[in-house]
């Protein structure tokens, strides 16, 4: 994944905040993503104009992600939330569906480094 990134012209800090970002959405997938019969998580990354794309999809109940997404901040005792604070704080969009079981990830280039 990060070296798709790199290739679509993401360096230094911008290449560091999508690999923190889609390292934590992949460890919520495999700590949240597990159901009877369907154990794994899908991963998929395209690259469209100047935003990279990247889904991950796995296969557990769910959860309430609006709730999850109204906070802020993560918990006050700092067991729960950390992941998703931080992967909005590191992306420029984070979006959830089919009932939290799959989530989005975008992160944009600056314009002067959009390749050419």
């Amino acid at each position: 994944m990060i070296d798709f990134a790199a290739s679509c012209g993401f360096e230094n800090g911008l290449l560091d905040d999508v690999e923190s970002a889609v390292g934590e959405a992949l460890a919520n997938a495999v700590e949240h993503g597990k159901c009877e019969g369907a154990d794994g998580f899908e991963v998929w990354a395209t690259f469209e104009s100047d935003q990279l794309i990247i889904e991950i999809k796995d296969y557990g109940a769910g959860f309430d992600c609006e709730r999850a997404l109204e906070k802020a901040t993560p918990d006050s005792c700092g067991n729960r939330g950390f992941g998703i604070f931080l992967m909005r704080e590191l992306m420029d969009e984070v979006a959830y569906s089919e009932r939290g079981s799959r989530i989005q990830l975008v992160k944009r280039l600056s314009e002067r480094a959009v390749p050419v």
